[in-house]
């Protein structure tokens, strides 16, 4: 069926994933990354393709996030939900209770305390932990993620 939606030959380097990874391991859906590669590459071109791939692997921990370009950053951390926070910068409880990555301070807490909040892909244990402004990226952006799929980006203004 994939066949009918990209121009990618069924055998030799670019070929389509077989069927039977996605059998095997739906979750890790490679014909939806294969198809969404080519649909953006058609679209935007290689280069782009490239680093919104750069940057999906880094907001969620498979990657490094001061690879990715700031207006990349921009716009993937805009579309996760960027929020807006004033200097002094917030502890990371506050910081997951203002993201909406935690309904309430305790809830903030016991994440952190359980071991499931990262600050720009670090774990952190501290419940009073306080980014610095070495942390940000490109001198405004944290990333902010609770778990291993909930994430969202803090701008520093």
């Amino acid at each position: 069926m994939m066949s009918s939606f990209t121009k990618r030959p069924l055998h030799g380097d670019r070929k389509l994933p077989s069927k039977k990874p996605t059998l095997t391991r739906p979750h890790a859906r490679e014909a939806q990354r294969a198809l969404a590669a080519e649909v953006t590459t058609l679209v935007h071109g290689q280069e782009a393709t490239a680093a919104v791939i750069t940057a999906s692997g880094a907001l969620f921990g498979r990657g490094e996030l001061r690879e990715v370009d700031e207006a990349t950053l921009g716009a993937a951390l805009h579309e996760a939900g960027l929020h807006e926070v004033g200097r002094p910068i917030p502890n990371v409880v506050d910081l997951l209770r203002e993201s909406g990555l935690a309904s309430s301070s305790s809830e903030a807490r016991r994440t952190v305390a359980e071991g499931g909040a990262n600050i720009n892909n670090q774990r952190i244990s501290d419940p009073d932990h306080v980014p610095s402004a070495g942390d940000l990226l490109h001198g405004r952006y944290l990333v902010i993620r609770r778990g291993k799929r909930a994430v969202a980006g803090i701008a520093v203004r």
